[in-house]
Parts: C-alpha cells; structure tokens; sequence
C-alpha cells in the first residue's frame, strides 16, 4: 500500500472509474454505503479500493492488524494481478455489471495511470 499501515481510511471522496470503449466519457463509480473503509493500505499488498471493490495484488494471507500480533513474514500480493466486485463498497455498473472489469471478476494489469490530487493529505 501507499502507506503500509495495515488499516484503512474512510472517505465519501473515494471513487473507482472505468473507461468503456469508443468515444465514451469515463464513468465514474461512487463510494455507497457510507465512507467506512473505503481505501485499504495494507503493507503486503496493493492498492485495495473498499474490502472488493477493486483489489491490485490483493495479500494472499490474512491482515492480522496491530491488535492481533504481527503478520506472517510471507504472503505478499502479486501486483500483476486484479480483482473486483461491486455493489458493496463502491457502486455497480450502469450495466447492471458487478465487476470493473465487465464480465470478469480478475484481470492481469498490463498498465497503471495514477492520477493524484493538490489535497490528497485530505482525504485522510
């Protein structure tokens, strides 16, 4: 993660975005269901938007967390590997779909785009 503090932020700001093909505009999936953990900074593993929203090299062994005693030595994500599953952190697709990715619920990534913003100090 960003910050490897195995916890995670609460944000209304928070967004996942996807861009259809052909002319589209980009479209644009909001936080629902309150701000509550909706960006996972976990030490073993990449960017987490939401407990499934969008998981990049999700950690292949449980977060114990702080409280719980330190996490095993092993068990890092792959960053060439995605998942995702909507509707319960972060809205599903006009679509009806329920993975940012469409019709798959796991991608490879090829490339990733950051885009950040003047204040993101602010969103934590």
């Amino acid at each position: 993660g960003f910050r490897s503090t195995d916890d995670y932020y609460d944000t209304f700001k928070a967004f996942l975005f996807y861009c259809p093909q052909g002319d589209s505009p980009p479209v644009i999936l909001p936080k629902i269901g309150g701000s509550g953990a909706a960006i996972f900074d976990y030490a073993r593993g990449g960017p987490q938007f939401g407990a499934d929203g969008l998981l990049i090299g999700p950690p292949l062994v449980p977060v114990m967390g702080g409280l719980s005693g330190p996490d095993p030595n092993k068990g890092e994500g792959d960053l060439s590997q995605a998942k995702s599953r909507l509707g319960l952190s972060y809205a599903c697709r006009p679509d009806g779909k329920d993975s940012i990715f469409g019709d798959d619920k796991k991608a490879t990534v090829v490339e990733i785009e950051v885009f950040t913003c003047p204040a993101i100090r602010d969103m934590y």
